[in-house]
C-alpha cells in the first residue's frame, strides 16, 4: 500500500469539500493508496502540514484548493523528490491551467496514478517561496481587500466589487523595478513565472514554470483608461497589451521592487502577504508536479 497526504482547503471554491475529500480517500484506498486526511484551517497551514508528514515517508502529496493553498503545499515540498498532485478546487486554478491539468476532480484524481512528474522551479520573494507570480500594486490591493465571504458565495463575481473600487481609487504609485541590476520605472509590476494570470488571461506569453528567470511585466502609465486596457487585453488571451506598447516584459533572474511613495502591497500567488520593498529570485530549488503526458486542456 502506497502512502500519501491529502491537503485541502475545506472551503475553497464555492462549497464545503469535506465529504468530497472523504469519498476520494475511500476511492484511493481501494486503488492501493492510503491518503492521510489533512484539511487546512488558515494561512500557512498547508506548508506546515506537509513539512510535518514528509519525514514520515510519503509517496505523493495531493492538494485540493486554490493557487494559494497549492503554493503553500508546494513550499513544504521544496527540494523533495516526493511529487505533488493537484486537484483544482479554487477560483482561478492558474497552475493547473499552466500544466494542462483537468479542472474536474475525476480526471485530475487519475493523475495520482497516471501523472508524469513535471519540474517547476520555485521563485522566492523575500524568502517566501512561490510558483506563479509576485505582483506589486493593483492586483495585490484587490486580493488584500476582497470579501472572502462574497468570493466563496459568488466565485470570481465576488471579487468584482472590490476590483472596481480599488481600480477607481488606484493612485499609480511610482515603483522602481530593478532587474538584474538595471532600473525600470513602473506603476504596476508583476514578476511572472507563469503565462496565465487570473484564470485564462495571458500576462506573459513566453513565461515558463521550469525557466531559471522571471518575465517581469512593467506597466508605467498613470491613466485609468490605459490600466483598463491592460486588463482587457490580458483577458482577451492574445497578449495584445505587449504588441501595442501598453506594457512590456523584461526578463531577469533577480528582481527588486521598491516604491518611491511609501509601502505598496504585494501579492504572491494570489495572496496579499507582503509589501514593498521586496527582492525576488529564481534559484535551483524545484518541485515535481504530476501532470498529464499530454496537456488535457490548455490555451
Amino acid at each position: 500500500m502506497k502512502r500519501g497526504l491529502l491537503v485541502y482547503n475545506p472551503t475553497a471554491g464555492q462549497r464545503d469539500r469535506r465529504a468530497e475529500m472523504n469519498a476520494l480517500i475511500d476511492r484511493q484506498r481501494a486503488r492501493g493508496l492510503e491518503l492521510v486526511n489533512a484539511p487546512t484551517s488558515g494561512p500557512g497551514d498547508a506548508t506546515e502540514i506537509v513539512k510535518t508528514f514528509l519525514p514520515r515517508g510519503l509517496d505523493v502529496v495531493a492538494v485540493c484548493g486554490g493557487d494559494g493553498t497549492i503554493s503553500e503545499a508546494a513550499s513544504g515540498l521544496e527540494g523533495s523528490p516526493v511529487p505533488l498532485a493537484i486537484l483544482p478546487g479554487g477560483t482561478s486554478n492558474v497552475l493547473a491551467i499552466e500544466l494542462g491539468i483537468p479542472s474536474d476532480l475525476e480526471h485530475a484524481e487519475a493523475l495520482l496514478h497516471e501523472g508524469q512528474p513535471r519540474t517547476v522551479r520555485v521563485g522566492h520573494a523575500d524568502g517566501r517561496p512561490f510558483l506563479l507570480w509576485a505582483g506589486a500594486g493593483l492586483d495585490a490591493r484587490v486580493m488584500g481587500n476582497m470579501s472572502i465571504a462574497w468570493k466563496r458565495l459568488l466565485g470570481r463575481l465576488g471579487i468584482f466589487p472590490t476590483a472596481v473600487f480599488q481600480f477607481l481609487t488606484y493612485e499609480f504609485p511610482r515603483l522602481e523595478v530593478t532587474i538584474d541590476g538595471a532600473a525600470h520605472e513602473a506603476t504596476f509590476a508583476v514578476a511572472c513565472r507563469a503565462r496565465h494570470y487570473g484564470g485564462r488571461w495571458i500576462i506573459a506569453p513566453d513565461a515558463r514554470l521550469d525557466a531559471d528567470h522571471f518575465d517581469v511585466l512593467l506597466f508605467s502609465h498613470t491613466s485609468h483608461r490605459k490600466l483598463a486596457q491592460l486588463f482587457t487585453q490580458m483577458a482577451s488571451g492574445r497578449a495584445e497589451h505587449l504588441k501595442d506598447g501598453l506594457a512590456r516584459i523584461v526578463r531577469g533572474r533577480e528582481v527588486s521592487i521598491r516604491s518611491l511613495d511609501g509601502p505598496v502591497e504585494v501579492q504572491v500567488d494570489g495572496d496579499c502577504v507582503l509589501e514593498t520593498p521586496i527582492r525576488c529570485r529564481v534559484g535551483a530549488e524545484i518541485v515535481r508536479v504530476l501532470a498529464p503526458a499530454r496537456p488535457f486542456d490548455t490555451v
